[in-house]
């Protein structure tokens, strides 16, 4: 292919270069396209044929019905007709049945030929007016063969053409026009070259095609990775256009919101402000825009068809931009943070319940010296929390119920209660209901008299009349019988046991303390735990948060246990950032008791140097990425490609934390509030670390001035 303007810029240039490209052209072997195409193109020709010779012949019949025409020229109109349909017919099956497709064509092209020749024959010979016919069947011979059968094809209509203009066929009584050999040869040139020319330009077509399929199966197969990725994203996203409209939402959007597919396809091309003014949020449109690029997510709370429920999420909005950088819409990443919402509100809501149990407003000194001696490591602020309610709770003699998953410290925290309480001389005696056997439980907690049953060889007192004046901590207690549910209820209620198999009930003062990882409201509507007996235990709910929603805390506990395994002979060993980081990335399924388990395998493997090698395959491995504030957005972390150990870990971390610090400081123009928002802390967080490192009275001055 070649443009005009090269042929005004540079003739000569352009008529060599496309002189060379049909000659490269006509020496260029044929290859056979796809068999099923060229067998559906053939058959298309086939009735193409028989719709324009059908056309052609029937407004000569008119015109001849109209005219004082002799019968001769009706009857080789009919004849050609009948010969048409016959050899279509015979064509068609041909195509159906034979492998040797380029053989059909041809024969389909000297086919055309001689129906053609036939109607030109008919119609007024060299006078005729369909000798166009000629060139249709040259153009479609281009399609389906290589440019030399086009080229024979091309010869075979020059032959029958100069048949016909000899005179050696009988006249039909036609006024034809005489043709001189040199018109002949012109003729017959003319139609080679066109022959050339169509196969040329149908090569260029096909090769065009080809490409264009190419790429359009490039752009598919790319589409669908992007749609493959946008799906498999944990975070929710929504694609709006420049109206604020839904363009989009991925899967994890749709989970997140609690949308079904139907329902996910009636957003899209709503606008979204609207939609969630229908959710109880006003004046999202602004909201979108005020978050427009901010470093720091927001939060807002939406309403939900679960019973007046509120679904909490946190968002970032980006700009959608084109290739010329021009913006086309934005894009909301969310995440759900109900859970934490909950946490703190429940949380909350135990301590100001604490304090009216409490008679002093605050936990007296040596209630706080007490707890000093249980180690309950945590700088989060749901972990502060959780402390702070720990304190005011042991003053009372209140039941506590804890929950949180396997693993996050439950019965540390019962010590603590136990410790910091008026009980903490008596004794604290600790059992995990769904370790021991449900025909045992019973006189494990109760005791039992002596041949009570087989194996009662003698009179045992039980863990309540063990601990009385102290504490009992019942673990799991979620997997308690409910016939036991029973007897501890009237435990409860009335501070008495009867032991298996006595008839007498003895008193007890003891202070119960329960855990479960179970949700007991759903053990109660499965009538698999008492109603009466949950609100006994639950008097105080302390929620333990799962070590991945308090991820600050993973350096504390790491040093924490760092101390506990090592050598304290020795050097303690160094942690390496980056191993640092690997952890604060993993999730912890089995959270505090899982860390605690690592730590003490790479102590064995690291020595005095703990690296992401000592790991195990699954903190190596994993990908999930979350920042210090829990929403998944990592900022600031400078790369360390060379490190030379020992190192001095705990004073260099304090040094970053105070650079970001002071940075924040700076950029808010001392506005604590603000800096706190900037480096995504709550501000009793932030206004910790500025007393922790003795910045609180050095930016006030600097606010003051």
């Amino acid at each position: 292919m070649f443009k005009l303007s090269s042929l005004v810029a540079d003739p000569n240039a352009t008529w060599t270069s496309v002189g060379r490209k049909m000659i490269d052209f006509l020496r260029s072997p044929y290859v056979p396209g796809d068999p099923q195409r060229l067998k559906r193109t053939l058959i298309r020709l086939v009735f193409g044929r028989v719709l324009l010779v059908t056309a052609f012949l029937a407004a000569s019949t008119w015109s001849l019905f109209n005219s004082a025409q002799p019968a001769g020229s009706m009857n080789v109109i009919f004849g050609v007709l009948a010969a048409t349909y016959a050899l279509s017919v015979a064509n068609v099956i041909w195509v159906h049945y034979t492998s040797n497709l380029v053989a059909v064509a041809y024969g389909q092209g000297l086919t055309d030929v001689l129906l053609a020749s036939g109607v030109i024959y008919a119609t007024g010979g060299t006078g005729s007016p369909f000798v166009v016919l000629y060139l249709l069947i040259i153009a479609g011979s281009a399609m389906v063969v290589s440019s030399h059968g086009a080229v024979v094809i091309a010869a075979a209509c020059g032959i029958g053409y100069a048949v016909i203009s000899s005179g050696a066929l009988p006249s039909l009584g036609h006024n034809e026009t005489s043709v001189s050999a040199p018109e002949l040869f012109g003729l017959y040139f003319s139609l080679v070259g066109i022959a050339v020319l169509s196969s040329y330009l149908a090569r260029q077509i096909e090769a065009a095609r080809v490409m264009a399929r190419t790429h359009a199966d490039s752009l598919t197969e790319l589409s669908h990775h992007q749609q493959q990725l946008f799906d498999d994203l944990s975070e929710g996203i929504i694609t709006l256009d420049r109206d604020t409209k839904v363009s989009s939402i991925n899967r994890a959007g749709m989970s997140i919101l609690g949308l079904s597919k139907n329902k996910a396809e009636q957003m899209l091309h709503k606008h979204f402000p609207t939609t969630m003014s229908s959710l109880g949020v006003e004046g999202f449109g602004e909201m979108l825009k005020q978050q427009l690029n901010r470093t720091t997510p927001s939060e807002v709370c939406i309403k939900t068809d679960n019973q007046g429920g509120e679904l909490c999420i946190s968002y970032h909005v980006r700009p959608l931009v084109n290739s010329a950088g021009e913006e086309r819409g934005m894009i909301m990443l969310f995440n759900d943070i109900s859970h934490l919402k909950s946490i703190e509100q429940r949380l909350s809501l135990a301590e100001q319940m604490t304090k009216l149990l409490v008679e002093e407003p605050e936990p007296s000194d040596e209630i706080r010296s007490r707890l000093g001696s249980v180690r309950m490591i945590g700088e989060s602020p749901v972990m502060k929390q959780v402390m702070a309610l720990v304190e005011r709770v042991a003053a009372s003699d209140a039941s506590v119920l804890i929950t949180g998953e396997s693993g996050t410290g439950k019965e540390l925290i019962a010590k603590a209660i136990h410790v910091g309480g008026d009980r903490a001389s008596g004794q604290f005696v600790a059992i995990n209901c769904g370790a021991i056997p449900e025909n045992l439980i019973e006189s494990e907690l109760f005791g039992h008299k002596k041949g009570s049953f087989t194996g009662a060889h003698a009179d045992k007192p039980g863990l309540f009349r063990q601990a009385n004046g102290g504490t009992i901590f019942l673990d799991e207690v979620g997997e308690l019988p409910l016939h036991l549910q029973t007897k501890l209820l009237r435990v409860l209620q009335e501070k008495v046991i009867r032991p298996v198999g006595d008839v007498h009930d003895y008193q007890v003062d003891v202070r119960v303390i329960s855990a479960t990882n179970r949700d007991l409201k759903s053990e109660i509507a499965g009538d698999r735990f008492r109603e009466d007996l949950y609100y006994r235990l639950n008097v105080v709910n302390i929620v333990v948060p799962p070590l991945r929603e308090r991820k600050e805390d993973i350096p504390l506990l790491v040093r924490y246990f760092i101390g506990k395994f090592a050598d304290p002979n020795k050097v303690l060993p160094q942690v390496s950032p980056e191993a640092i980081e690997r952890l604060t990335r993993y999730g912890f399924p089995g959270n505090i008791r899982e860390l605690e388990n690592i730590i003490e395998r790479t102590l064995v493997l690291g020595g005095q140097a703990i690296l992401p090698e000592h790991l195990p395959d699954e903190v190596k491995n994993e990908t999930t990425v979350s920042s210090l504030n829990g929403h998944g957005n990592s900022r600031g972390a400078a790369a360390v490609e060379e490190i030379d150990l020992p190192i001095d870990l705990e004073n260099i971390l304090s040094a970053l934390e105070q650079e970001y610090l002071l940075k924040a400081l700076e950029e808010s123009g001392g506005v604590k509030k603000q800096a706190a928002e900037l480096l995504g802390l709550n501000f009793r967080s932030f206004r910790y670390r500025l007393k922790k490192y003795g910045l609180n009275e050095q930016s006030d001055e600097e606010t003051t001035a």
